[in-house]
């Protein structure tokens, strides 16, 4: 299993606000290359978005689905990229004195990355995670410095 984790100057509710939104995973997630789609039930356990991996050579097209979520808590996925392989990943939070810690860690469950050795597999999960944790401290950060639209007057 690979694990990484970052603080962020944010509230849990915050950060699951970006973890809920299936359109911004393309923004944060190394890899990812676009959403195709999202279910009408998410982000309700059971549903998925439905993403490609790659970039503009060639791509994969799979699925992305909640496997367990706690709002403000934690978030499970199962990820596929297949026929590469399928993953178990688990976004933790938890709260800080500076902000929220936020935990990834990923499990390769599927495909011929899951017969990799973990020596192999883990320090490139290491390395992408912990790149994508960065990407999604930017973003949490910009989306909270947005400015929030004025209802119109009646």
């Amino acid at each position: 299993m690979s694990r990484n984790s970052i603080l962020i100057d944010a509230s849990p509710d915050a950060i699951f606000d970006v973890l809920e939104d299936a359109y911004a995973y393309p923004k944060w997630v190394v890899g990812t290359r676009r959403i195709r789609g999202v279910d009408p039930e998410w982000p309700a356990v059971g549903s998925r978005f439905h993403h490609a991996v790659g970039n503009f050579v060639a791509e994969l097209h799979d699925s992305t689905k909640i496997l367990e979520r706690r709002r403000a808590q934690f978030i499970e996925l199962e990820v596929r990229f297949r026929p590469t392989g399928v993953a178990q990943v688990r976004v933790s939070l938890a709260s800080a004195t500076d902000g929220t810690r936020v935990t990834i860690e990923e499990t390769p469950t599927g495909g011929p990355v899951q017969r990799l050795p973990r020596g192999v597999t883990d320090p490139l999960l290491g390395v992408r995670n912990a790149l994508s944790l960065r990407r999604f401290r930017r973003l949490v950060r910009a989306r909270a410095r947005a400015p929030v639209p004025a209802l119109a007057a009646d």
